[in-house]
């Protein structure tokens, strides 16, 4: 489905979703997360979310760990003769590791995930060897080849000789009893120093290293020493290209499971957008609508998720609970009335809810809900007037009515708020009638918007069209935010006005000039 995502403020879903991801690859996938091209995925989405929730509700998962982002790691090592650093190797037995412990939970719910459960344990077999050839803290063992057992023992045998050799000189008369920690070697890479006094640095034969730990000491490596750290330093390096052999043997491996480990890394992700779902569709008091292959929007007690939230927040009004049916009986809802009443309200709901419900999402509705194969959602809402592209009020929406005329058929789902305003009324209310001429030819399904009088008889005698309005408190003078089908809305302008105090005189005037220029007008 292609859908105008943006008019209907779908990156608010996208942003609960992300905050609620456990890992940087499902946060993307959040942010990114839009209608299905076609409704079996959807479906298949729809299927994980409500596998996940139902998981939640019985309290036995499962839950996403918070993981490392491996994906840079596996990138670099698809290049022959990568060598990815011990760090990147336990991110990545992280990673394995919490696909083996997901595992379980897949086979025990299948719905989570629709792909083989065998995604989740395919590169298992790294474990062993990252286990044997890298330490918690992500350096090489010592023991990971035979070259490195001989090669440390050597630099410990280096390093017992060197350290007693200095011990020794230490103890002759000439800085004996000059150096505050005598029995301390310092270590300047892998050479063996001594932390001395300036005027014993001065005496001793050797090469000065640098400053000692607080900047008062001088490090100088003592001429007895001089060949066995060349010595060790030779060690070293040959120790630092062994463990790159060694890292690069590990590297060539991965690149041998870089399908498994793929593989992997979609599962992940998408379980853990699907448990995010889950817990926005608990959050939101959720379920999962009915997605069904006729063109139709049935909400009872439907939400707009953002106003839930909100109020949930104790930042806003408990919302009111909407009720529609768009079928093809009655394919085009014409919603009249004041300003304040909830038609945009109303008109975002339906979409919005739409989307999320192709998208494979629960929607936050008290009863049932069916939602249908729309193809695309054109959305009109707002006003398109821009001075940097010299676009008036009226211009911009009859741009947004060319590109609704150019792709709309029987699988669009259209939400125009205020159609035909913007102009002279009559005219726009002319262009209106016949743009719902032309949708409704057209098999289009949706909801339309409108201050113009003359749409609501139009409506009334158009086949497949529908009046609806929201319901109006007239003794309190305030609207209710319900929708009430088969009904226009009435112009409420002079009622409020002199409700707000305007002067009665005043009001009474305005009545009779209306009663002139509209002879049926309701006020």
């Amino acid at each position: 489905m292609q859908a105008d995502l943006k008019s209907l403020e779908f990156d608010g879903i996208r942003r609960l979703l992300e905050k609620l991801c456990a890992t940087p690859f499902g946060a993307e996938a959040a942010r990114n997360i839009e209608p299905a091209p076609n409704l079996a995925i959807a479906r298949q989405m729809q299927a994980a979310v409500t596998a996940a929730r139902q998981g939640l509700d019985a309290g036995d998962g499962p839950h996403m760990p918070e993981l490392p982002d491996v994906r840079a790691a596996l990138r670099q090592a698809s290049s022959p003769g990568a060598a990815l650093p011990g760090t990147a190797l336990l991110n990545l037995r992280q990673v394995i590791t919490a696909g083996q412990a997901l595992r379980p939970f897949v086979e025990k719910r299948p719905a989570l995930y629709p792909g083989a459960v065998e995604h989740l344990s395919g590169a298992d077999g790294l474990l062993a060897r990252f286990e044997a050839a890298i330490l918690p803290s992500g350096r090489v063992r010592e023991d990971a080849s035979p070259a490195l057992v001989a090669l440390h023992n050597e630099l410990k045998q280096l390093r017992s000789d060197v350290q007693a050799q200095l011990k020794s000189r230490m103890r002759q008369p000439d800085i004996a009893g000059g150096i505050p920690d005598s029995d301390k070697i310092h270590w300047h890479g892998q050479r063996a120093v001594l932390a001395l006094p300036g005027e014993l640095a001065d005496k001793l034969k050797g090469v000065r290293r640098g400053m000692g730990p607080g900047g008062r000491d001088y490090l100088v490596e003592p001429m007895e020493v001089l060949a066995l750290n060349n010595r060790l330093e030779t060690v070293g390096g040959k120790l630092d290209a062994e463990n790159q052999i060694v890292l690069r043997e590990l590297t060539d491996q991965i690149r041998a499971q870089l399908p498994a480990l793929n593989q992997l890394m979609d599962a992940l992700t998408w379980l853990d957008l699907a448990l995010a779902a889950g817990q926005l569709s608990l959050h939101l008091n959720a379920t999962p609508p009915e997605l069904v292959d006729a063109p139709i929007v049935e909400l009872q007690g439907a939400y707009h998720p953002q106003l839930l939230l909100a109020f949930a927040n104790r930042h806003g009004p408990m919302p009111r609970p909407l009720d529609i049916r768009i079928d093809d009986a009655r394919p085009v809802l014409v919603i009249t009335g004041p300003n304040t009443g909830g038609k945009t309200v109303v008109l975002k709901t339906v979409g919005l809810l739409t989307a999320m419900a192709h998208s494979g999402l629960h929607l936050p509705t008290e009863g049932a809900s069916r939602i249908g194969n729309f193809s695309r959602i054109i959305v009109d809402v707002g006003d398109h007037q821009s001075i940097a592209h010299h676009l008036s009020t009226f211009a911009g929406h009859v741009e947004v009515l060319k590109r609704l005329l150019a792709e709309s058929d029987e699988r669009t789902l259209v939400l125009l708020d205020e159609l035909g305003t913007g102009t002279d009324p009559e005219e726009g209310a002319a262009l209106a009638m016949a743009v719902l001429d032309e949708l409704a030819a057209r098999g289009v399904h949706g909801i339309v918007t409108t201050h113009l009088s003359p749409l609501k008889t139009f409506a009334a005698q158009h086949p497949r069209l529908e009046n609806a309005s929201m319901r109006f408190d007239y003794e309190r003078l305030e609207p209710t935010y319900q929708l009430e089908v088969g009904t226009p809305g009435r112009s409420l302008g002079l009622i409020v006005a002199r409700q707000r105090g305007l002067a009665a005189t005043l009001v009474e005037r305005a009545h009779q000039y209306l009663t002139q220029i509209a002879p049926g007008h309701e006020s």
